[in-house]
């Protein structure tokens, strides 16, 4: 069984999702080999950086719901990202952030922002329960993929749902965890959503499954730092009709604190 440990060296994920200012609302920023996926670039990558995009624009608030559309892929290289304020009140913000590459749009992003102190918020979360066993009896998810964007954090599979298995759900859990200290914000979140193999690959393989067309991360609450050494992730998929597939997902901290919620619609059409 590989060691698992934490990287000697900083995260580069901060550095990858570094912004250009060249306008209001408008920045540039380069897509790193690294964070190159099965097809393109890593479709949490974009979702993260347009977060990143929308919090730096509106810096008073916080960013709560990111729901991207990715309309095609993008490569390594310069990206442009233009921001849209569509609504702004004293409590919420809405805002469109387009990621584009060579003149053309890759992936646009509707982000829902609230205040950072508004008050008077009501709060109430049962415990999410996810059956995993003992950090130390699952796999490290590196050792299954050669994909780069799998370094960009540390996890491993509970091994009863891992993929190309022929499994009789499709659905992928384990624990994650940064490459170093930094906090668990909504733009680690929403690239977290989208992080761990496809669920679909435990009953097919790709690139079928492996499609995202639309995901949208709900982010519940964040974390200065992380307490405990472990997240822990769920991701499944109940139901493909049509050529259509909805993934939802959970990310918690190991005493059932819900962090994130996704949704996430894949394309399942064999070629």
């Amino acid at each position: 069984m590989t060691q698992l440990r934490r990287a000697a060296a900083p995260s580069d994920f901060d550095d990858s999702l570094r912004l250009t200012p060249v306008g209001r609302g408008s920045y540039r920023a380069e897509a790193p080999e690294r964070w190159s996926a099965l097809i393109g670039v890593h479709g949490g990558y974009l979702a993260a950086i347009a977060t990143h995009a929308a919090e730096v624009f509106a810096a008073d608030c916080c960013a709560r719901t990111v729901s991207t559309t990715f309309l095609r892929p993008a490569v390594p290289g310069p990206l442009s990202i233009g921001v849209t304020e569509l609504r702004r009140s004293r409590s919420l913000c809405t805002l469109v952030v387009d990621v584009g590459q060579a003149r053309r749009t890759v992936a646009s992003t509707r982000v829902t922002l609230v205040g950072r102190d508004v008050p008077n918020g009501i709060e109430w979360t049962p415990p999410v329960a996810i059956d995993l066993p003992d950090p130390a009896d699952c796999e490290p998810i590196v050792d299954r993929s050669p994909s780069p964007h799998f370094r960009r954090a540390v996890g491993t599979l509970d091994p009863s749902s891992l993929p190309f298995t022929d499994g009789p759900r499709a659905m992928v859990r384990g624990y994650l965890r940064p490459n170093d200290a930094r906090p668990i914000d909504a733009m680690w979140l929403a690239m977290a959503s989208d992080w761990f193999p496809p669920p679909a690959f435990v009953r097919t393989g790709p690139p079928v499954g492996g499609i995202s067309v639309d995901l949208t991360t709900h982010v519940h609450r964040t974390l200065e730092r992380l307490e405990d050494d472990w997240l822990m992730g769920q991701f499944e998929i109940t139901t493909s009709d049509g050529g259509m597939a909805t993934e939802h997902g959970v990310i918690a901290t190991l005493d059932g604190v819900l962090l994130a919620e996704s949704f996430q619609t894949r394309w399942m059409v064999a070629k």
